[in-house]
Protein backbone atom coordinates (compact mmCIF):
# COMPACT_ATOMS: atom_id res chain seq x y z
CA UNK A 1 0.00 0.00 0.00
CA UNK A 2 1.28 3.48 -0.78
CA UNK A 3 -0.25 6.79 0.20
CA UNK A 4 1.17 10.26 0.74
CA UNK A 5 -0.41 10.13 4.22
CA UNK A 6 1.36 6.93 5.30
CA UNK A 7 3.58 7.75 8.27
CA UNK A 8 5.45 4.49 8.70
CA UNK A 9 5.18 0.73 8.46
CA UNK A 10 3.92 -1.32 11.39
CA UNK A 11 6.16 -4.28 12.20
CA UNK A 12 5.18 -7.28 14.30
CA UNK A 13 7.21 -10.39 14.96
CA UNK A 14 9.85 -9.44 12.40
CA UNK A 15 7.37 -8.99 9.58
CA UNK A 16 5.44 -6.13 8.03
CA UNK A 17 1.93 -6.16 9.43
CA UNK A 18 0.41 -2.87 8.31
CA UNK A 19 0.82 0.87 7.94
CA UNK A 20 0.20 3.75 10.31
CA UNK A 21 -1.30 6.86 8.75
CA UNK A 22 -0.48 10.43 9.76
CA UNK A 23 -3.78 10.67 11.64
CA UNK A 24 -2.81 7.64 13.75
CA UNK A 25 -5.13 5.15 12.02
CA UNK A 26 -3.57 1.73 11.44
CA UNK A 27 -4.39 -0.49 8.47
CA UNK A 28 -3.35 -4.15 8.52
CA UNK A 29 -2.93 -6.68 5.71
CA UNK A 30 -1.27 -10.02 5.00
CA UNK A 31 0.97 -8.39 2.37
CA UNK A 32 2.27 -4.83 2.39
CA UNK A 33 3.22 -3.49 -1.06
CA UNK A 34 5.17 -0.26 -1.38
CA UNK A 35 5.62 1.72 -4.61
CA UNK A 36 7.07 4.87 -3.05
CA UNK A 37 10.52 3.72 -4.19
CA UNK A 38 13.21 1.68 -2.49
CA UNK A 39 14.94 4.64 -0.81
CA UNK A 40 11.70 6.09 0.57
CA UNK A 41 10.55 2.67 1.75
CA UNK A 42 13.70 1.83 3.70
CA UNK A 43 14.77 5.36 4.56
CA UNK A 44 11.45 6.89 5.65
CA UNK A 45 8.82 4.23 6.35
CA UNK A 46 10.95 1.91 8.49
CA UNK A 47 12.67 2.66 11.82
CA UNK A 48 16.18 3.99 11.14
CA UNK A 49 17.68 1.46 13.55
CA UNK A 50 16.08 -1.53 11.82
CA UNK A 51 18.93 -3.77 10.60
CA UNK A 52 17.23 -4.71 7.31
CA UNK A 53 16.54 -1.05 6.52
CA UNK A 54 20.13 -0.08 7.31
CA UNK A 55 21.47 -2.90 5.13
CA UNK A 56 19.28 -1.90 2.19
CA UNK A 57 20.20 1.77 2.49
CA UNK A 58 23.91 0.86 2.46
CA UNK A 59 23.34 -1.11 -0.75
CA UNK A 60 21.47 1.81 -2.32
CA UNK A 61 23.87 4.52 -1.12
CA UNK A 62 25.97 4.62 -4.30
CA UNK A 63 23.02 4.81 -6.68
CA UNK A 64 21.99 8.11 -8.23
CA UNK A 65 18.45 9.38 -8.77
CA UNK A 66 17.05 9.76 -12.26
CA UNK A 67 16.85 13.24 -13.71
CA UNK A 68 14.34 15.81 -12.53
CA UNK A 69 11.99 17.49 -14.98
CA UNK A 70 9.73 20.39 -15.87
CA UNK A 71 6.15 19.93 -17.02
CA UNK A 72 4.00 22.69 -18.50
CA UNK A 73 0.30 21.92 -18.04
CA UNK A 74 -1.79 23.75 -20.63
CA UNK A 75 -5.51 24.42 -20.96
CA UNK A 76 -6.69 25.20 -24.50
CA UNK A 77 -9.66 27.19 -25.77
CA UNK A 78 -10.33 24.70 -28.55
CA UNK A 79 -11.24 21.07 -29.03
CA UNK A 80 -8.54 18.46 -28.70
CA UNK A 81 -6.23 18.52 -31.72
CA UNK A 82 -5.87 15.47 -33.89
CA UNK A 83 -2.57 13.68 -33.58
CA UNK A 84 -0.46 11.80 -31.10
CA UNK A 85 2.52 12.34 -28.82
CA UNK A 86 5.35 14.45 -30.19
CA UNK A 87 9.02 13.84 -29.38
CA UNK A 88 11.05 16.88 -30.40
CA UNK A 89 14.86 16.68 -30.50
CA UNK A 90 17.27 19.38 -31.72
CA UNK A 91 19.49 16.82 -33.47
CA UNK A 92 20.20 13.10 -33.68
CA UNK A 93 23.13 13.34 -31.21
CA UNK A 94 21.05 12.89 -28.08
CA UNK A 95 24.02 12.28 -25.76
CA UNK A 96 25.70 15.53 -26.83
CA UNK A 97 22.43 17.44 -26.51
CA UNK A 98 21.89 16.15 -22.97
CA UNK A 99 25.49 16.77 -21.91
CA UNK A 100 25.42 20.35 -23.19
CA UNK A 101 22.07 21.12 -21.55
CA UNK A 102 22.84 19.52 -18.19
CA UNK A 103 26.04 21.59 -18.03
CA UNK A 104 24.12 24.77 -18.93
CA UNK A 105 20.29 24.63 -18.77
CA UNK A 106 20.04 27.90 -20.71
CA UNK A 107 21.05 25.90 -23.80
CA UNK A 108 18.30 24.48 -26.05
CA UNK A 109 16.17 21.79 -24.43
CA UNK A 110 17.65 18.34 -25.27
CA UNK A 111 14.18 16.99 -25.94
CA UNK A 112 10.54 17.90 -25.54
CA UNK A 113 7.68 15.50 -25.00
CA UNK A 114 4.44 17.12 -26.13
CA UNK A 115 1.21 15.28 -25.41
CA UNK A 116 -2.53 15.98 -25.46
CA UNK A 117 -4.04 14.08 -22.52
CA UNK A 118 -7.61 15.18 -23.25
CA UNK A 119 -7.40 13.56 -26.69
CA UNK A 120 -6.87 10.22 -24.95
CA UNK A 121 -10.11 10.57 -22.96
CA UNK A 122 -13.08 9.53 -25.13
CA UNK A 123 -15.52 11.34 -22.83
CA UNK A 124 -13.57 14.61 -22.48
CA UNK A 125 -15.26 16.41 -25.41
CA UNK A 126 -18.71 15.71 -23.97
CA UNK A 127 -17.77 16.93 -20.51
CA UNK A 128 -15.74 19.93 -21.68
CA UNK A 129 -16.88 20.94 -25.18
CA UNK A 130 -14.58 23.30 -27.01
CA UNK A 131 -11.72 22.70 -24.57
CA UNK A 132 -8.57 20.57 -24.51
CA UNK A 133 -5.41 20.01 -22.51
CA UNK A 134 -1.76 19.66 -23.45
CA UNK A 135 1.48 19.08 -21.60
CA UNK A 136 5.13 19.71 -22.39
CA UNK A 137 7.85 17.77 -20.52
CA UNK A 138 11.61 18.29 -20.56
CA UNK A 139 14.46 17.41 -18.15
CA UNK A 140 15.80 19.92 -15.63
CA UNK A 141 18.79 19.49 -13.27
CA UNK A 142 17.69 19.51 -9.64
CA UNK A 143 20.68 21.67 -8.69
CA UNK A 144 18.98 24.63 -10.38
CA UNK A 145 16.32 24.52 -7.63
CA UNK A 146 18.26 23.08 -4.70
CA UNK A 147 18.73 26.48 -3.02
CA UNK A 148 14.93 26.68 -2.54
CA UNK A 149 14.35 23.10 -1.40
CA UNK A 150 13.65 24.10 2.20
CA UNK A 151 10.97 26.62 1.21
CA UNK A 152 7.27 25.73 1.27
CA UNK A 153 4.92 25.09 -1.63
CA UNK A 154 2.99 28.25 -2.56
CA UNK A 155 5.23 30.24 -0.22
CA UNK A 156 8.46 30.19 -2.21
CA UNK A 157 10.47 33.40 -2.72
CA UNK A 158 10.03 35.76 -5.65
CA UNK A 159 13.34 34.59 -7.19
CA UNK A 160 11.90 31.10 -7.54
CA UNK A 161 8.65 32.37 -9.04
CA UNK A 162 10.54 34.56 -11.51
CA UNK A 163 12.76 31.68 -12.63
CA UNK A 164 9.70 29.42 -12.88
CA UNK A 165 7.88 31.97 -15.05
CA UNK A 166 10.88 32.28 -17.39
CA UNK A 167 10.96 28.52 -17.87
CA UNK A 168 7.19 28.38 -18.40
CA UNK A 169 7.46 31.01 -21.13
CA UNK A 170 10.30 29.10 -22.82
CA UNK A 171 8.24 25.92 -22.89
CA UNK A 172 5.13 27.72 -24.11
CA UNK A 173 7.12 29.22 -27.00
CA UNK A 174 8.35 25.73 -27.90
CA UNK A 175 4.81 24.36 -27.76
CA UNK A 176 3.53 27.08 -30.10
CA UNK A 177 6.51 26.57 -32.38
CA UNK A 178 5.97 22.84 -32.80
CA UNK A 179 2.17 22.97 -32.65
CA UNK A 180 1.47 26.34 -34.33
CA UNK A 181 -2.29 25.71 -34.47
CA UNK A 182 -2.34 26.29 -30.70
CA UNK A 183 -0.96 29.83 -30.87
CA UNK A 184 -3.49 32.22 -29.35
CA UNK A 185 -5.59 29.32 -28.06
CA UNK A 186 -3.84 28.87 -24.70
CA UNK A 187 -6.21 29.74 -21.86
CA UNK A 188 -4.02 28.74 -18.91
CA UNK A 189 -0.50 27.37 -18.45
CA UNK A 190 1.04 26.20 -15.17
CA UNK A 191 4.53 24.81 -14.66
CA UNK A 192 5.66 22.09 -12.28
CA UNK A 193 9.32 22.11 -11.25
CA UNK A 194 11.59 19.58 -9.51
CA UNK A 195 10.45 21.10 -6.21
CA UNK A 196 6.85 20.35 -7.18
CA UNK A 197 7.80 16.69 -7.66
CA UNK A 198 9.71 16.73 -4.37
CA UNK A 199 6.68 18.15 -2.55
CA UNK A 200 4.00 15.87 -3.97
CA UNK A 201 5.96 12.67 -4.61
CA UNK A 202 8.48 12.84 -1.74
CA UNK A 203 11.42 12.20 -4.05
CA UNK A 204 14.44 13.87 -2.44
CA UNK A 205 15.95 15.23 -5.64
CA UNK A 206 12.69 15.73 -7.50
CA UNK A 207 13.56 12.77 -9.71
CA UNK A 208 11.18 11.81 -12.47
CA UNK A 209 11.71 8.05 -12.49
CA UNK A 210 13.11 6.95 -9.13
CA UNK A 211 16.55 5.34 -9.30
CA UNK A 212 18.62 6.05 -12.39
CA UNK A 213 19.15 3.25 -14.93
CA UNK A 214 22.85 2.63 -14.36
CA UNK A 215 24.77 -0.67 -14.52
CA UNK A 216 25.27 -0.44 -10.74
CA UNK A 217 21.52 -0.32 -10.19
CA UNK A 218 20.83 -3.43 -12.27
CA UNK A 219 23.66 -5.34 -10.58
CA UNK A 220 21.98 -5.00 -7.18
CA UNK A 221 20.37 -8.31 -6.32
CA UNK A 222 18.39 -6.74 -3.49
CA UNK A 223 16.19 -4.68 -5.84
CA UNK A 224 13.50 -7.31 -6.26
CA UNK A 225 9.85 -7.49 -5.17
CA UNK A 226 10.82 -9.49 -2.09
CA UNK A 227 12.52 -7.57 0.68
CA UNK A 228 14.46 -8.75 3.77
CA UNK A 229 11.32 -8.04 5.82
CA UNK A 230 8.69 -10.74 5.59
CA UNK A 231 5.37 -9.71 4.00
CA UNK A 232 6.88 -6.44 2.71
CA UNK A 233 7.13 -6.19 -1.07
CA UNK A 234 8.38 -3.52 -3.46
CA UNK A 235 6.69 -2.70 -6.73
CA UNK A 236 7.03 -0.08 -9.45
CA UNK A 237 9.95 1.06 -11.55
CA UNK A 238 12.68 0.58 -8.91
CA UNK A 239 12.41 -3.20 -9.28
CA UNK A 240 12.06 -3.15 -13.05
CA UNK A 241 13.04 -0.28 -15.36
CA UNK A 242 12.20 3.37 -15.84
CA UNK A 243 8.94 4.80 -17.12
CA UNK A 244 5.31 3.77 -17.35
CA UNK A 245 6.08 0.38 -18.87
CA UNK A 246 8.75 -0.31 -16.26
CA UNK A 247 6.34 0.57 -13.46
CA UNK A 248 3.69 -1.69 -15.00
CA UNK A 249 6.06 -4.66 -15.14
CA UNK A 250 7.18 -3.88 -11.61
CA UNK A 251 3.56 -4.47 -10.64
CA UNK A 252 3.51 -7.77 -12.51
CA UNK A 253 6.73 -8.90 -10.82
CA UNK A 254 5.33 -8.01 -7.40
CA UNK A 255 2.17 -10.00 -8.15
CA UNK A 256 4.30 -12.97 -9.23
CA UNK A 257 6.25 -12.85 -5.96
CA UNK A 258 3.16 -12.57 -3.75
CA UNK A 259 1.09 -15.20 -5.57
CA UNK A 260 4.12 -17.46 -6.17
CA UNK A 261 3.06 -17.81 -9.79
CA UNK A 262 4.62 -16.89 -13.13
CA UNK A 263 2.13 -14.42 -14.55
CA UNK A 264 4.23 -13.35 -17.53
CA UNK A 265 2.48 -15.68 -20.02
CA UNK A 266 -0.74 -13.75 -19.35
CA UNK A 267 0.95 -10.63 -20.72
CA UNK A 268 2.61 -12.40 -23.63
CA UNK A 269 -0.71 -13.59 -25.03
CA UNK A 270 0.07 -17.21 -24.29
Amino acid sequence: MVNAQVNHLVLAGGRAAGVRMEDGKELFADSIISDVGAINTFGRLLPQNHPAAAEMLRALANLTPSTAHLCLYVGLKQAAPEGTNLWVLPSYDHDANMERYLANPSMPFPFLFISFPSAKDPDFARRHPGRATAEVVTPMPYRCFASWQDTRWKKRPVEYETFKQQLAERLQRELERHAPALAGKIDVAELSTPLTTRHFMNYGAGEMYGLSSTPQRFKLRCLTPRTPIRNLYLTGQDISSLGVTGAMFGGVLAACAILKRNLMPLFAGK
